[in-house]
């Protein structure tokens, strides 16, 4: 394991004891421990015209600059959520490695207030390497969206939804028309802003966890699937 990635784990344990909220490093072992978890595979055509309900506060889309970087992930952020040490950890890691372009959204103070990378398919190798098998290998013509952070203080806004969709619309810049991305199944509020952003359901993958060793199923799904929260009970 990389220095930098230890550095960041120790910043999170040190933040999760800190703040004394263990309960998302607990779900995290028990769910690499033994589990079967599901994620949606969504999709967006960008053939397809699509315009994105504004945020509830005006934001703009950039390339991410190191300045953001502090305002984003810092581990002492005011009001900082369960699994915010995690997530933070996460994306501190992904940004050493150099893979795709992270955008940013910012207000109109210069604020950034969200974040997610986009990953053509030129470095398909980087990302099978780095997220061990979890995403499909992309297309020549798609690109993927990871790693989407909001911090606490902005949460709630509409922020995702609107900023998401703008940083879709970059991929043509890099040769694609088609941009996928991958929401627990359990994240209605995720799964509802991707649906705002213009993405529809096109598979699911299932992690079997077995003694932290993880195997990787994806499954198509036909044409026209629902989200789970559009179905009726």
């Amino acid at each position: 394991m990389k220095v930098s990635r230890v550095v960041n784990i120790m910043r999170a344990l040190s933040t999760t004891a800190r703040t004394r909220q263990f309960g998302a490093l607990v779900k995290e072992f028990e769910r690499r421990f033994h589990s079967e978890w599901t994620h949606y595979g969504l999709a967006r055509d960008l053939c397809h015209p699509f315009e994105p309900l504004p945020a509830k506060i005006p934001v703009t889309v950039r390339a991410l600059q190191d300045s953001d970087v502090p305002y984003l992930l810092s581990m002492n952020a005011p009001g900082i959520s369960d699994r915010g040490p995690y997530v933070r950890m996460h994306r501190l890691n992904f940004l050493k490695r150099n893979i795709g372009q992270c955008y940013v959204a910012v207000t109109e103070e210069g604020t950034p207030c969200y974040m997610q990378w986009l990953i053509g398919a030129r470095q398909n190798k980087e990302i099978q390497e780095y997220f061990d098998g979890i995403f499909p290998v992309l297309n020549p013509n798609e690109t993927l969206l990871e790693f989407a952070f909001t911090p606490e203080v902005f949460q709630g806004k509409g922020v995702m939804p609107y900023a998401m969709a703008r940083i879709a619309e970059k991929a043509p810049e890099i040769g694609a028309n088609r941009v996928i991305t991958f929401v627990d199944h359990q994240n209605t509020p995720a799964l509802k802003g991707c649906k705002r952003s213009g993405f529809y359901p096109y598979l699911t993958r299932t992690d079997r966890w077995r003694w932290f060793s993880r195997d990787v199923k994806f499954t198509p799904l036909p044409a026209g699937t629902p989200y789970p929260f559009d179905v009726e009970k």
